[in-house]
């Protein structure tokens, strides 16, 4: 009896060892609900070449993947929080792609995806909508905040008007690098914010300045007793929540598409485009999320074709209270956005004529650190902004040689 059975398991490990399924590692930023959607985005390929991927999210994703590349080991495919995060590995470990079909995306993003050299290298996974103000729908601002001046006099007439929360942990700071981004690209086109995001401006140039000391009198403009503080200790996720509030506690959040997943549910928003304040180009910012091939195998290859075609994006976007877009033309054309506010969105996210790289997306990651700090600081002491700039200019001449993507608008 002891023999049969053991030739019914020595039977069953050959059977288990024909058929173990090959294995694909992927390295990403997202854990919880948003590894669940990510994980939805490619089960669809797992079925179809039964094969298994083996995800590992972290937060922590860029030092881990920079340690993987040094030893040797890479994930077969790692998805990084901006494109020029990933421009880094173009010459160490990062693989050309092949066989994806460019023609879902518009020729903004083919631009934005061969990371500033002839060939592609990225995927997006989803993307952000950053130049837009935020509003309750059943308390929406004037006609006139449509304009620079409008936005100015509704600042000064509505207490409080504006959102504010720069507080997130290790990255407190970056809401305010928004804004400062958004007004200088709209303030002195694409052509300036590209030559200052890839570190060709100094940060005391008439433009930079212009843009902080622009931001700087919407802040006194809006002048509540204790808005520079509250905002420095108020959870950016939490901002927003309060133009639901009765009374509302603040009418305009000006915060990227994926604000609304921090709303009450049931909330009605809907939003302005950041408007032009200099006679420029409309342009728009946004943030991707993108994926890179670190190894030659060709099933790696093939996931990459698969997530970048329609299947797998319209995924994300289409899960129950999802803030995810999709770049891709075909997921727009195959209407998966419901309501009025995000088809307009994913509208402008796959089809803009001009699109440009959050710009502490595409900085080396010392000098992003150092762009939030500087927030904070200025938040603190508008009245430090010479020498604050001072500052920054310092950390940028010192990062001089470091490798950074060239191309941050398409």
């Amino acid at each position: 009896m002891k023999r049969l059975l053991l030739a019914i398991a020595l039977v069953a490990g050959l059977v288990t060892g024909c058929s173990a399924r090959t294995e694909l590692i992927v390295l990403g930023p997202w854990s919880g609900a948003e590894e669940q959607s990510f994980r939805a985005m490619f089960a669809g390929f797992e079925a179809q070449h039964d094969v298994t991927i083996d995800y590992i999210g972290t937060p922590a994703v860029n030092q881990v993947l920079q340690a993987d590349v040094q030893k040797g080991q890479p994930p077969d495919v790692a998805v990084l929080s901006s494109p020029g995060e990933l421009a880094r590995y173009t010459a160490d470990g990062l693989h050309k792609l092949s066989g994806v079909s460019e023609t879902e995306y518009s020729q903004q993003w083919r631009t934005l995806l061969r990371l500033g050299t002839p060939d592609l290298y990225a995927v997006p996974v989803k993307a952000d909508l950053k130049s837009i103000v935020w509003f309750n729908k059943n308390n929406p601002p004037d006609a006139s905040a449509k304009s620079w001046p409008g936005l100015l006099d509704y600042t000064a007439k509505v207490k409080p008007a504006w959102c504010l929360g720069m507080e997130a942990f290790s990255t407190s700071g970056w809401p305010g690098t928004d804004w400062i981004e958004d007004i200088l690209l709209h303030q002195s086109g694409p052509g300036v914010y590209e030559a200052w995001a890839n570190g060709a401006l100094p940060w005391t140039a008439d433009a930079v300045r212009a843009a902080w000391t622009t931001w700087g009198q919407l802040l006194a403009t809006q002048g509540t007793p204790g808005m520079r503080s509250a905002a420095l200790l108020t959870y950016f996720g939490d901002a927003g929540k309060q133009m639901f509030a009765t009374p509302p506690g603040c009418h305009l959040e000006h915060q990227g598409s994926f604000a609304t997943g921090s709303y009450p549910k049931g909330a009605d928003y809907d939003f302005l485009p950041f408007p032009t304040i200099g006679h420029v180009p409309d342009a728009w910012e946004v943030s991707v999320n993108v994926a890179g091939l670190f190894t030659d195998n060709p099933l790696a290859r093939e996931f990459m074709t698969y997530l970048a075609g329609a299947q797998a994006q319209a995924v994300w976007p289409a899960r129950q209270d999802s803030s995810a877009f999709s770049v891709n033309q075909k997921v727009l054309a195959a209407s998966v956005y419901k309501g009025s506010v995000s088809p307009r969105i994913a509208a402008v996210l796959a089809s803009a004529p001009r699109l440009c790289l959050d710009a502490s997306d595409v900085m080396p990651a010392a000098m992003a650190d150092a762009f939030s700090r500087a927030v904070l600081e200025f938040l603190g002491d508008p009245g430090r902004l010479g020498d604050i700039l001072s500052g920054l200019d310092q950390v940028r001449t010192g990062l001089a040689d470091e490798a950074r993507l060239s191309a941050p608008c398409g």
